[in-house]
């Protein structure tokens, strides 16, 4: 697969070989064949794959090895990944030749399920779909990166697989008339159960409620796909099932977790059908209604409640030999009463014996890959639980050391819950999540006797934790962060220019969450050695990406011609025509993202850097027209999701956006009736705030009333802003009581992105600091020290040392360079607290 095959050029990568045929013709994007193996079986099947691929005009590519087609089929990487260990792009007209010589070859061979694709016949691996051929990768709205396809009318699709079929609304099914797909019957287990809801979609296998028409009673089912995260001795997904069907037979008279009511199998797929706990699980709870206190007056709702009704549940597993290894706030489910159940068996033991499995930040910082689960195992999960109900977050993962993460969580949850009123419930908690077992046992045993907490109670232990200090963000701090910050993305900006690294996916090229956003802010660092030079490089690679990108600033080529107007690129291209409909159809879009209110204000910024600004501010002419006079309109952006805030006013998809593009357009065009508009909006919005201030201030608040995308931290910076440019005054003190409220949200925010995350609020911090200073400059300290703790939650979220840390993107996981979702929009918010003030991201400010 390395060398020419009969014409052919191949090549490898660290995922994929690759066999490429010079006649075939460039293709953008059409029907596709994907191939599903086990990895036992690749090699195989590529010798049986690759004649028939030889035939045939047509592009192809091999998983490289058993490892990574073992990683592919885990499902860690995407759903509508698993399975593929070989995809074929064939010419126009040619796949349903093809797809039937390869089901002729492969009749009888078994593999993972594409749950992305159609499978072309039900006796053979093989799968189709209609995809991408070449990578066209964007930022859509929502921030998730879109796989673009553009159809001959120039309809955009999002070509990336997910958990279920697709196809664009211009292409033909090459298959169409042939009962091609795999339908599940009427009703699971031979019509006994009749699905009502779905629970879970995940590669793994779905989870379904359903209602048993034999009894009555409401079910869970529990799907396991056939060969899907297949380790190396055969295991797969369903013998996680059965294992959890075990566990839960010996566990038949315990309170608190699930009965098995019936198990069964249809086609390779294997079901397990137990008793419904309740439809909320403790995640949903608390995004719900907010976290749990013990000064809670609901007394189904204190922590120490809920610890000690779970380390009774655990107790009772434990005595029938039982070790769970999985739990954490998804697996705890509370019935009416607020009673918790605990539920998913799949990867825990039964005397010792089970199947591997961990999740990061519960049950694997101490698992025993070379021995036994033990019982105080599950009291560190335990902890980590009662964290996240604490505070709503999920544990530092992001540093490879498992103490960095322990000791920043125990962090945060000393600033999450402060004071002496909450020591205890913090000093359990911190025994809970001891790297000793010894310790973790005396933690659980003082929670049983109403002891925790208390001192001199229990043994000494060998990994006591104790919370750490807190950082303390002075300037030097501050210059060291900043310094290494950017050497970190100017290596990653050197790095996606590098033409000789490889990636999965192309870096997108927009602001949001591409290569302008990061160029944007690394702008502010060309004093620093290197940096000029990288942002040279990064906007030449810029300019030369072909890619299908809407109009708009954040998500769009407004947003890309930015940057390279600023890094004074001499390349141009001619930005799009303003957009005439949504992209779901109906009205344009209004919001800043995409939409027309962030295509003006790209306009007006980039009439500031034009010889002759003309045209730009034609276009912001009819983008103001367009929102004042309802031609464009806004659809807020999650809604109707869990933990969802006041949309409708944010500033990335509500009314704080479009009002802020009408501010800075009355302030370029000094028109009186624009000044009237921008006063119009602003005074709206002004007149809604204390109703959001007072609905963020409650108990259950969703703390995603703080970010600067979806809550009060951009409303905030709107209404600074108002204050200054309509000379209005009252605004600042609104904008004042914003910020406020944000800080107090800010040590349950998980995040330390500007997208819903603490920078976002760091820099409404900076900005009614700088606002308030210029006014009474008493009142600005108040705002810098509010600036300063937002960094050191920052630090106490992220991995490294406090001079040299390691910000997690959005995933909690691994650093990026992006502006939205990483370490470019981190750094801006502490280069402005560092400098006390400057723009946010090129030349917005």
């Amino acid at each position: 697969m390395t060398g020419p095959i009969a014409g052919r050029s191949g090549w490898s990568d660290d995922v994929w070989s690759y066999l490429t045929d010079p006649r075939m013709p460039a293709m953008e994007h059409g029907w596709k064949l994907h191939v599903s193996a086990r990895p036992g079986d690749l090699e195989t099947v590529t010798g049986l794959v690759l004649p028939v691929l030889l035939r045939h005009v047509c592009h192809a590519k091999f998983a490289k090895d058993q490892e990574v087609l073992r990683a592919i089929n885990s499902g860690a990487r995407s759903s509508g990944s698993v399975g593929k260990a070989i995809t074929v792009y064939p010419p126009p007209g040619t796949i349903a030749g093809i797809a039937e010589e390869l089901v002729a070859v492969l009749r009888g061979r078994e593999g993972p399920q594409i749950v992305s694709d159609r499978r072309v016949d039900p006796g053979a691996p093989v799968y189709y779909r209609y995809g991408p051929f070449t990578g066209d990768y964007r930022t859509g709205r929502s921030g998730r990166l879109e796989s673009v396809m553009t159809g001959p009318d120039g309809q955009v699709f999002d070509g990336l697989a997910t958990g279920s079929y697709r196809c664009p609304p211009w292409a033909e099914d090459p298959f169409a008339g042939e009962p091609r797909r795999t339908r599940r019957p009427s009703g699971f287990g031979g019509g006994r159960y009749r699905v009502t809801a779905g629970i879970v979609r995940k590669p793994q296998g779905n989870v379904y409620r359903a209602t048993d028409l034999k009894s009555g009673h409401p079910v869970v089912v529990k799907q396991a796909r056939a060969f899907v995260a297949e380790d190396e001795s055969g295991a797969d997904t369903r013998d996680r099932l059965r294992n959890e069907r075990a566990v839960l037979t010996v566990l038949g008279t315990v309170a608190g977790v699930p009965r098995v009511v019936d198990y069964f199998r249809h086609r390779s797929d294997e079901y397990l059908v137990m008793s419904s706990c309740g439809d909320r699980d403790l995640r949903r709870e608390v995004q719900e209604h907010g976290p749990y206190r013990d000064d809670d007056t609901r007394q189904d709702r204190t922590l120490s409640g809920l610890a000690i009704q779970l380390l009774r549940v655990l107790d009772d597993i434990h005595d029938q030999g039982v070790v769970v290894r999985d739990l954490k706030p998804n697996n705890v489910v509370l019935d009416r009463t607020g009673r918790c159940q605990v539920i998913d068996f799949g990867v825990s033991t039964l005397d010792g014996t089970g199947p591997s499995g961990a999740t990061p930040g519960y049950s694997q910082p101490v698992e025993h890959p070379d021995g036994p689960a033990r019982a105080a195992d599950d009291y560190y999960a335990l902890g980590a639980t009662l964290f996240f109900a604490a505070t709503g977050m999920d544990p530092v993962i992001v540093d490879s050391d498992a103490v960095v993460n322990r000791d920043r969580t125990l962090l945060g949850l000393a600033w999450a819950l402060p004071g002496r009123d909450h020591r205890e419930i913090r000093s359990a908690i911190a025994e809970l999540m001891s790297f000793d077992p010894s310790v973790r046992s005396v933690g659980a045993g003082r929670l049983r006797t109403g002891t925790a907490g208390r001192s001199g109670a229990g043994q000494s232990g060998v990994d006591r934790p104790r919370t750490a200090r807190r950082p303390r963000v002075d300037d030097d701090l501050l210059g060291e962060i900043v310094e290494h910050t950017a050497s970190y993305c100017v290596s990653e900006a050197r790095r996606i220019v590098d033409p000789a690294a490889t990636s999965a996916l192309p870096f997108p090229v927009d602001i949001y969450g591409g290569s302008s956003g990061l160029g944007l802010e690394l702008l502010h660092h060309t004093h620093r050695d290197g940096v000029r030079e990288t942002v040279d490089a990064l906007a030449q690679w810029t300019a030369t990406q072909s890619r299908a990108l809407s109009p708009g600033f954040y998500s769009g080529h407004t947003g890309v011609q930015l940057f390279l107007t600023a890094a004074g690129s001499t390349s141009r291209t001619e930005l799009p025509a303003l957009p005439t409909e949504g992209p779901a159809g109906g009205p344009p879009e209004a919001d800043q993202i995409e939409g027309v209110a962030g295509i003006g204000l790209g306009r007006l910024l980039l009439a500031r850097l034009a010889p002759s600004p003309t045209d730009h501010l034609a276009v912001a002419a009819e983008c103001h027209r367009m929102l004042t006079s309802g031609t464009a309109r806004l659809t807020p952006t999650g809604a109707d999701t869990v933990g969802s805030a006041a949309l409708r006013e944010g500033f990335a998809h509500g009314e704080a956006g479009t009002a802020y593009f009408l501010l800075e357009y009355a302030a370029a065009t000094r028109n009186a009736t624009a000044v009237d508009h921008a006063r119009t909006a602003c005074a709206r919005l002004a007149a809604l705030t204390p109703g959001i201030i007072t609905a963020a201030t409650t108990p259950g608040a969703t703390r995603r009333y703080g970010s600067w995308c979806r809550g009060l931290a951009g409303l905030g910076s709107l209404l600074v802003r108002a204050a200054d440019r309509l000379d209005q005054p009252e605004y600042l003190t609104l904008a004042q009581q914003t910020a406020r409220t944000c800080a107090a949200l800010a040590p349950r925010m998980p995040l330390v992105t500007q997208c819903c995350g603490l920078a976002g609020v760091g820099d409404l911090m900076v900005d009614v600091a700088v606002a308030s200073g210029s006014s009474i400059p008493s009142d600005s300290e108040e705002f810098w020290d509010a600036a300063r703790t937002i960094a050191a939650l920052i630090l106490a979220r992220s991995g490294g040392t406090w001079s040299r840390p390691l910000f997690p993107n959005t995933d909690l996981t691994t650093p990026s360079p992006t502006w939205a979702g990483g370490s470019a929009g981190v750094l801006a918010f502490l280069r402005r607290l560092h400098s006390r003030g400057g723009p946010r991201l090129g030349l917005i400010g």
